[in-house]
């Protein structure tokens, strides 16, 4: 990649950084993001060109990438039918409708001129590396940084994953896709879809959060396989998508092999989601704590299962949640009682030497099946480091500043010297 989308990136990090921070109200609030947004599209365009997005357009590929955000929408409002539906947070007066046009459509293009132009700079060799980290980046730069920070309970966070985080790495991996084969315009028609809906309909889906994840993750994996049958073998070869060999098999096997794999794909992102959020009758969580020794140590992962209080033994293993506790407890079942109707469970921890209070759960309950051992540290070491991380660079000013500016400066000087490499490189090329 050369010097100019690192600089766009650069560009889009600062204005995501500095909207985070700085956070005016009134009519600021909308002005501000629309003039940063306006200002790095312009940029973008300013240092490419607007010749080339001619050139890139795709008239069959804008036309899928606009029916997928239909079918997205469809969809969404479909499983509301049998939900509920919701009224959009916005306001619908014409100064407010002005601003919120000004206010996302500035974004939109923002990000969507600067991801074609930064995907098309990508190596050939390396594009699905590419693909997976500029999706990545745009993922990230798309949600409030402080839903990153808000990050808590285990639950909160798989609310998070499966909300927030997941459906918007989908849609971006579609949406770099849809800019590596038909530039800016065919991306835009698919994320400008959606947004125009979210931000102008009065009437939004509001379907549970899990059904919503679901939607919003596999539509985009449906929009994948109609652009692979949309595009010629021959231009995905001159991309680097498929090499010069394959192009003739592909008319053979690829279709099969290539939408298995997206199903596949599809699999494990409903298998992710839905499965950490227990919607599938599993849940897997960390052991943070010793009270099971030597059944469960710190680090292993628990499956439990939703089960019927009936259902539950005493000598079985449970996770429940008490009021006022942020995370749920996972102890064996000593003994069950019965006291004015209402069923009474006592619980204690293999390892402590006295049992819990008595509980009355109601309805299910989370019960052992099985555990993996030791893998959850890289969970829980991951999340004191992130913990870590953030405590010092908040508690110490002088070291943030002094780190954004080294990452700033060692950005600029590696920039630099692969230029300088480049040009080195370009020059022998020129003298054989």
């Amino acid at each position: 990649m050369s010097t100019k989308p690192v600089l766009i990136l650069i560009l889009v990090l600062a204005v995501y950084t500095l909207l985070s921070v700085y956070r005016p109200g009134g009519l600021m609030a909308y002005a501000l993001p629309s003039i940063c947004w306006g200002l790095v599209g312009l940029t973008t365009l300013g240092i490419y060109g607007s010749e080339k997005i001619r050139f890139w357009f795709s008239k069959p590929l804008v036309i899928v990438a606009t029916l997928t955000a239909a079918l997205q929408i469809i969809v969404l409002a479909f499983a509301s039918l049998f939900t509920s539906f919701g009224r959009s947070p916005y306001a619908f007066t014409p100064t407010a409708i002005t601003l919120n046009i000004a206010h996302f459509s500035s974004a939109l293009i923002a990000f969507e001129f600067s991801r074609a132009y930064i995907i098309k700079s990508c190596s050939k060799r390396k594009i699905f590396t590419g693909i997976a980290l500029i999706a990545l980046f745009y993922t990230f730069v798309s949600i409030p940084l402080t839903k990153f920070l808000m990050l808590g309970a285990p639950m909160d966070t798989a609310k998070f994953l499966g909300s927030d985080f997941l459906p918007a790495l989908a849609q971006s991996l579609f949406a770099t896709y849809l800019a590596l084969l038909g530039g800016p315009i065919a991306s835009v028609a698919y994320m400008g879809t959606l947004t125009v809906f979210e931000w102008l309909s009065p009437i939004l889906p509001n379907p549970p959060w899990a059904i919503k994840a679901l939607i919003t993750t596999l539509i985009p994996v449906i929009g994948f396989l109609t652009v692979n049958e949309t595009v010629s073998s021959f231009k995905l070869m001159q991309l680097g998508i498929i090499s010069r060999a394959e192009v003739k098999s592909r008319i053979r096997r690829t279709k099969k092999s290539s939408s298995l794999s997206w199903i596949t794909v599809a699999i494990i992102g409903v298998i992710f989601v839905w499965g950490s959020t227990g919607l599938l009758g599993f849940q897997p969580s960390v052991i943070a704590s010793g009270s099971m020794r030597p059944t469960l140590d710190v680090g292993d992962i628990a499956i439990t299962v939703q089960t019927r209080l009936e259902n539950i033994k005493v000598g079985d293993i449970i996770q429940y949640w008490r009021q006022g506790e942020m995370a749920p407890i996972m102890h064996r079942v000593i003994e069950i009682y019965r006291s004015g109707g209402t069923t009474y469970f006592i619980t204690k921890g293999d390892a402590n030497p006295s049992p819990d209070d008595p509980i009355t759960p109601t309805g299910t309950v989370g019960k052992l099946v099985f555990t993996i051992p030791k893998i959850g540290w890289i969970s829980i070491y991951l999340k004191e480091a992130i913990a870590s991380t953030w405590s010092f660079f908040a508690n110490n000013p002088p070291a943030t500043y002094a780190t954004i500016g080294i990452i700033l400066i060692s950005s600029a000087y590696g920039i630099h010297t692969y230029r300088n490499q480049s040009l080195r490189r370009l020059r022998r090329r020129l003298k054989r």
